[in-house]
Formats: structure tokens, sequence, C-alpha cells
């Protein structure tokens, strides 16, 4: 093997080092469902969920009843509340996505710590409405913060040591015993 061809995956490793990186949200996950095919009223509704402390996010998916389209009127709110009581509940209206399939509402909800909350889904509209409550953890949000920078690279920092440390031990040559 040539000097330069040993040399390739250590070029890489710079070349790559001195690119530019893009914004990363590392560790932020998906919404997860809370509640999945509950009957509210005349509808089916789904809630999805990612309680990232600041700005929460909420989805719900509602089905019309069978045989029947959702009523364009039909209004979606997210009720949230610590379950200690600490705070009064905040209400927020969800947003009707424009999309292939009607039903699927948004919103954002504060969260300002990380605890357990009070969730109230409340659905009104000309068919009728409901309610549906449960409660979900408020969690950080995956960004990563002054101490993260300094201890998750650590693992790679450490890897790449240990590459180089066996990459310069093969360069040194072997002393004939005698």
């Amino acid at each position: 093997m040539t000097k330069i061809a040993r040399w390739w995956p250590f070029l890489f490793m710079i070349l790559g080092g001195l690119l530019p990186a893009g914004p990363a949200r590392a560790h932020e996950g998906p919404p997860f469902p809370i509640l999945v095919d509950r009957q509210v009223g005349p509808y089916i509704a789904s809630v999805w969920t990612d309680p990232d402390i600041g700005k929460g996010t909420f989805f719900v998916v509602l089905e019309p009843p069978e045989g029947r389209s959702l009523p364009e009127r039909t209004r979606v709110r997210i009720g949230v509340q610590p379950v200690s009581g600490r705070l009064a509940e905040a209400v927020y209206d969800a947003e009707l996505q424009q999309g292939p399939q009607p039903g699927h509402y948004f919103t954002q909800v504060d969260f300002d710590r990380g605890e357990m909350w009070k969730v109230r889904v409340l659905l009104d509209g000309p068919a009728g409405g409901g309610e549906l409550t449960t409660a979900v953890e408020a969690t950080p949000n995956g960004t990563i913060g002054p101490v993260g920078l300094v201890l998750y690279p650590l693992p790679f920092l450490a890897m790449g040591f240990l590459w180089l440390k066996a990459a310069l031990r093969r360069r040194r040559p072997v002393r004939a015993a005698g």
C-alpha cells in the first residue's frame, strides 16, 4: 500500500471537519400518539404531540362520521395546565392544515418547564362536539447546550486519537532482533 493511500481516511476526516455544517436538530424526534381513534361526539379523533419544553406541538386528526364529510366550521382547541395546578389552564386554537386529507389540525403550546401536564382537546362544530383528556410530560427539546457541545464530541475525538496513534505506529520501522 502506498503512503498516500494510507492517508486518504485522514485527509477525508480533515476535509469533513473544515466544511461548513448546516443547522442540525439532533435528537429531535417525531410526534407520538397520545390518543388514537377515540370517539368524540360525532368524530373519531387521534391526537399526536411533541411536548418540548418551550414550544410543544399538537396535531389532531379528525375523521368525519361514516358517510358524511367533515363540517368546515369544526373548531379544535387544546388546553394545557400543569398537573400540579401551579398555573391556570391555557387554551390554544388549532389551525386546519391545508392538504390532500381534510381534518388535520395543528397548534403550538407553551410548556415552561419539564413536568406532567393535563391536556384537554376540545372539539365543537355544527355536527356536535366533545372533549378528550389525557396527560403528557414536557421534555427538553433536544438542543444540546454548552455542556453537550463539550461532552458529545468526546467519543469521536477519542476514536480519532486511537486511529491516528495506530496509523503513526504502523509507520515506524520494525527493529530487527539481534
